[in-house]
C-alpha cells in the first residue's frame, strides 16, 4: 500500500435518542452561574458499553441498528459506528420554556485517527460535535452514530481506526479502536 496517498474522506455525525423528549439546544442555554459542582456525574465509569460497525440508514435508535457482517468495507462504503456510552454525566440548562422546568444537557464530541498498518496516521479529525442533546430526563440510554463517508475510495488495505469520545460536562473520555480493511466487494475479503 502506498503510505504517501492522500484520504479524502467527509465525517458524518448522527444521533439517535431513546427518548423522544429532546429538544434543540437553541430551546435552552447552560446556566452562566452553573459550576463545575453542577454537573451530574455517573457512579459508573464513561465507556462504551456496545460498539460495533453498522449498515448504513439501519439505525432508528437506541438498540435498533443491522450490525455490519465484517470489520471489511467496499471502496466508497460508508464506515458507521454505533455506539451505546454509558456513565455519562449531565448539566443543568436554564430552559427558555414556560414552565421553566429544569432541562439536562447531554454533550458529547469525537477524535478520529486514521493509520495504516505501520501505524503512519494518515487522516485525523479533532472535537467534532457527535452530539448535543437537551432533555427533560437524565436520559439513561443513548446511542452514538459516527460516520465515516469515502468521498474518494480509500485504496484497497488495511487501516486502523481509533475513535475517542469526549463527554463534554464532565471532561472524561473513552477510546474505540477498531481495525478494517477496505477490499474490492467481488473479493473474499468481504466474508465475515
Amino acid at each position: 500500500m502506498n503510505n504517501h496517498f492522500i484520504l479524502n474522506i467527509a465525517v458524518f455525525i448522527a444521533a439517535a435518542l431513546s427518548a423522544p423528549i429532546a429538544f434543540e439546544s437553541v430551546n435552552a442555554q447552560t446556566d452562566n452561574n452553573s459550576t463545575e459542582h453542577d454537573i451530574i456525574v455517573s457512579n459508573e465509569t464513561f465507556t462504551s458499553a456496545l460498539d460495533l460497525f453498522a449498515v448504513p440508514e439501519s439505525i432508528g435508535g437506541y438498540g435498533v441498528y443491522e450490525e455490519h457482517n465484517s470489520n471489511a468495507f467496499a471502496p466508497g462504503e460508508d464506515i458507521v459506528l454505533y455506539v451505546e456510552p454509558i456513565g455519562f454525566s449531565y448539566q443543568p440548562v436554564v430552559p427558555i420554556a414556560p414552565n421553566n422546568d429544569t432541562l439536562y444537557l447531554m454533550n458529547f464530541t469525537a477524535d478520529i485517527i486514521i493509520t495504516d498498518t505501520d501505524g503512519n496516521v494518515l487522516a485525523g479529525f479533532q472535537d467534532l460535535p457527535i452530539s448535543e442533546i437537551v432533555s427533560h430526563h437524565q436520559n439513561k440510554e443513548i446511542n452514538l452514530v459516527i460516520t465515516l463517508s469515502q468521498s474518494s475510495p480509500f485504496p484497497e488495505g488495511d487501516y486502523a481506526l481509533l475513535y475517542t469520545v469526549h463527554d463534554g460536562p464532565s471532561g472524561n473520555t473513552f477510546e474505540v479502536a477498531k481495525d478494517i480493511t477496505i477490499a474490492d466487494s467481488e473479493g473474499d475479503d468481504l466474508v465475515g
